[in-house]
């Protein structure tokens, strides 16, 4: 038994050595499009490290809540950009581009929207205003919105909330409206789950093309990239070809790698999980360097640290290790897999 453990770690050598990146080095320095990643404020204001890789490893700041109806828009009559300018503010002291998220969900909306009572012009008022309120407010600081987020479900058909309910074309009407607020920035559509539901890529297409035909704004897709070492590469490259066949920019917009999508409680992040790991977010970099330049609008990744990834509190999943960085904010492995074949391609 011992003999075989030598030799396995003899035969995970190369794939260990590959790791060494020296700290000057950074995975955003070899790439020609933004690195992103989403942030918390209050994370940013209280933890040094998690600050220290917000502002050091990327080049693109999405607010990972705060931007949210319900955080921004709390009651009727107010809006509360405290939190939103903060995250503005850090990232233009640190030149970093700023991507907003999201305009017009069924989730997170505000209590008050909830009850909100009145005719089909009552409620486009109420949409019109949040997001041209919204827009207005970061004009000029803001390179792209998410204007609608997760629209579809999974067989293609239009996800009920309270906007598909009492606004006919609420799509339509949301990329119009925030056109008109900002007519610079870059609208996109955002959605997770494509691969593998061919129904809903087809729903998303359709809209796109009827978008088009009406002369809607929309300039580009968001792929979330919510995936794990489990999610099938073929039904990935697919996504992103159907995608990317639309010419519109296109934006890995919330990126995690899963490793224990199954919520084993004795799961141990091994090397063979390591090497899977990395394995995937390789076939995602490679994908998105096979995208048309022009089109190529970045790679965001939903937080900083394995610490702070949503997949922890949402799944109740404790044993989840799905970004670059560990507890301690420090480089996994996979980071320096991941530049060293980045970098000799």
């Amino acid at each position: 038994m011992k003999r075989f453990i030598t030799l396995f770690i003899l035969g995970f050598t190369p794939f260990l050595q590959a790791q060494q990146v020296h700290s000057t080095e950074f995975l955003k320095q070899i790439l020609p499009y933004p690195l992103g990643a989403s942030v918390n404020p209050r994370l940013l204001q209280e933890n040094g490290s998690y600050r220290a890789l917000a502002m050091n490893e990327f080049t693109s700041i999405t607010a990972e809540n705060h931007m949210k109806m319900a955080l921004i828009h709390p009651e009727a009559n107010r809006f509360d950009f405290v939190k939103g300018d903060e995250i503005v503010a850090f990232a233009k002291k640190n030149k970093s581009r700023v991507h907003g998220h999201t305009l017009v969900w069924h989730n997170q909306t505000a209590p008050w929207m909830k009850d909100f009572q009145g005719d089909q012009q009552a409620w486009e008022n109420l949409l019109k205003n949040h997001i041209q309120t919204i827009v207005k407010h970061y004009q000029g600081q803001i390179a792209g919105w998410d204007v609608v987020n997760e629209a579809f479900l999974d067989d293609g058909s239009l996800r009920p909330s309270i906007w598909a309910d009492h606004i006919p074309d609420y799509l339509a009407k949301s990329f119009t409206w925030a056109h008109e607020a900002d007519s610079n920035a870059l609208l996109f559509y955002n959605d997770y789950g494509q691969d593998g539901k061919p129904k809903k890529m087809e729903a998303i297409l359709n809209m796109v093309q009827d978008f088009k035909k009406r002369q809607i704004p929309i300039h580009g897709l968001g792929l979330q990239m919510h995936i794990s070492i489990q999610s099938k590469n073929e039904e990935i490259k697919q996504v992103i070809e159907q995608s990317t066949a639309t010419g519109l920019h296109i934006h890995f917009s919330e990126v995690d790698v899963a490793v224990n999508p199954k919520n084993n409680p004795d799961f141990v992040h091994d090397v063979m999980s390591l090497q899977a790991q990395s394995d995937k977010f390789h076939l995602l970099f490679s994908s998105f360097a096979a995208i048309p330049f022009k089109q190529q609008y970045g790679i965001t990744f939903w937080n900083v640290g394995d610490k702070d990834s949503w997949l922890r509190g949402y799944f109740k999943r404790p044993k989840e290790y799905p970004l670059l960085f560990d507890e301690s904010y420090q480089r996994k492995s996979v980071y320096g897999e991941l530049y060293q074949k980045l970098k000799n391609k």
